[in-house]
């Protein structure tokens, strides 16, 4: 009894019963384990800390995929309040901060158009800082005074921002419109930054030591806050301009506001008398820290656009490769179509009858060759694939799609592994077709049966394939007359036996009036 349980897949496969073959098949499998199983040189110090390491990795990527598919399922069972509410403010700053939220990285305008709108939501929360920066005042101070100033940077801010907002959102929503968009919010978060610490500078500098080093410092960093700002757009030329002004605006700060160089500017010897030491050299490390510090904001910008870039080039060259795995997938199928398309309404009822008469005659030879029910009804859904399977090979549904996603992806896989299935199971037919009409008109040789017996020669296969010969044989073809039972038999057993593995020829002829049975009834239906 063959009780083996295989799949689909093993309908490919070539089944050589040579003792010799399988014995030198074996020897090269022991050959193979003997090789691989050779004894593992013993590791170093080294190699167990690499090691360390690696197990640790996989445990940290292990841990975030539990975290992930524990919160998609808190997500569907809702068992936590507290759970959902974090999860919806996590989505809240995602939609609110992520820059590539919805957005196809190839379109420069859209791309750009997200930045601006995420970039402006960082200045909205920037100058509440800045307010509150402005709104700190100094006990010798005019309270009304430092009130007033609040209110017209308040009001510069919100003109500003009213006016970058609707450049960037003015429709329509051009290249042109994002990059100006894109300038305007770099140097105004600049340039209030600057403002910001200068009226620090001016309002607590001269009234409060402990405020100059705290308060003033703490504005001072303002500004370098706001290059990292101008740095989230990843765009060098932007940085390249805004480095230029920094530079020129801060060297004039240090000289202006922060030491009030020009009071003591009458004469060279005063000058240097005032600037020499402490003050000289803090403006110099001031100027070097800035520039450092922008040298490392302009490589990790610059770096970011190479790997942007490249991955855009990636990704056009995927885009590219799903057109084309598309079309091919299509074409495919298109050739699947017209090859199986068998005209008249008539006709085609006529094969798909056809196809279930093959497919009950395989299926019930499969249990008299002994194999189990679950590969006879394998056999019996591979015999009907072709019918069954005919209309879910299309892709009209993913022509109108730019890029396709994972489920795309899986579900027109799906398909493309029917497709395949379907186009082994009409080459078995048309190998059905050459062998009985190379016989009726004979032109059979030995060329000629070598070839046959060279496609798709599996067991399974030929349980089909005579199968379908007998059906030929009992219908009408324009080359032949229709064949009763027992002169089919006779055809099988003396023309068609080389096709066949002798035991598959021995029980369709043993039980032959069983099948003369099932093939009458089936007539009948």
């Amino acid at each position: 009894m063959d009780d083996r349980q295989k799949t689909l897949d093993e309908f490919f496969r070539n089944n050589n019963s040579s003792k010799k073959k399988k014995e030198k098949d074996s020897k090269e499998i022991d050959d193979y384990f003997n090789h691989v199983s050779k004894k593992k040189p013993k590791r170093t110090f080294s190699d167990k800390v690499v090691e360390f390491f690696r197990i640790i990795s996989f445990k940290n990527k292990f841990d975030e995929s539990k975290v992930s598919t524990n919160k998609k399922r808190a997500e569907i069972t809702k068992n936590s309040v507290f759970t959902k509410k974090w999860y919806n403010i996590q989505d809240f700053f995602i939609k609110r901060f992520s820059f590539e939220a919805g957005v196809d990285i190839l379109d420069d305008k859209s791309v750009l158009y997200r930045k601006n709108l995420v970039i402006r939501n960082i200045i909205i929360i920037t100058n509440i800082v800045f307010l509150l920066f402005t709104l700190i005042g100094s006990e010798g101070l005019n309270q009304k005074i430092n009130l007033i100033v609040t209110f017209i940077i308040g009001l510069i801010m919100f003109i500003s921002g009213r006016s970058i907002r609707n450049i960037v959102k003015e429709e329509p929503t051009t290249l042109h419109k994002q990059q100006m968009g894109e300038y305007l919010s770099g140097i105004y978060v600049l340039m209030m930054a600057i403002a910001v610490y200068i009226k620090l500078r001016l309002t607590l500098g001269e009234s409060l030591e402990g405020g100059f080093f705290s308060i003033t410092q703490a504005g001072y960093s303002l500004i370098y806050f706001a290059l990292v700002v101008i740095a989230l757009y990843q765009d060098p030329k932007l940085l390249n301009v805004v480095f230029k002004v920094t530079i020129v605006a801060m060297t004039i700060i240090h000289v202006v506001v922060m030491y009030p160089i020009y009071n003591y500017a009458n004469n060279f010897t005063e000058l240097w008398n005032y600037i020499e030491g402490p003050i000289l050299t803090d403006i110099i490390l001031r100027t070097l820290v800035l520039a450092v510090f922008m040298i490392g904001l302009y490589s990790t910008v610059k770096i970011s656009e190479d790997i942007n870039i490249k991955r855009k080039q990636e990704l056009v060259k995927r885009r590219n490769m799903e057109k084309d795995f598309k079309d091919v997938v299509s074409d495919v199928f298109d050739v699947i179509a017209v090859y199986k398309q068998r005209g008249e309404d008539l006709a085609e009822r006529h094969y798909a009858r056809s196809a279930k008469r093959v497919a009950k005659l395989a299926g019930d030879l499969g249990g008299f060759l002994g194999y189990s029910s679950k590969l006879s009804q394998e056999i019996f859904e591979f015999s009907t694939i072709h019918i069954d399977k005919r209309d879910i090979l299309n892709i009209d549904d993913y022509d109108s799609k730019e890029q396709l996603n994972e489920k795309d992806y899986k579900i027109i896989r799906e398909k493309t592994i029917i497709g395949s299935i379907i186009i082994k199971r009409l080459q078995l037919d048309k190998k059905g077709e050459d062998i009985v009409r190379a016989h009726f008109e004979k032109t059979v040789n030995k060329d000629f049966i070598k070839e046959m017996n060279g496609i798709q020669n599996n067991r399974e296969s030929q349980v089909i394939l005579l199968s379908h010969i007998y059906d030929i044989l009992r219908q009408e073809r324009n080359y032949k007359k229709k064949l009763n039972h027992g002169r089919a038999i006779d055809l099988i057993r003396l023309e068609f036996n080389e096709y066949f593995d002798p035991q598959i020829i021995d029980r369709f002829i043993r039980y032959e009036s069983e099948f003369e049975s099932i093939y009458y009834d089936l007539l009948e239906e």
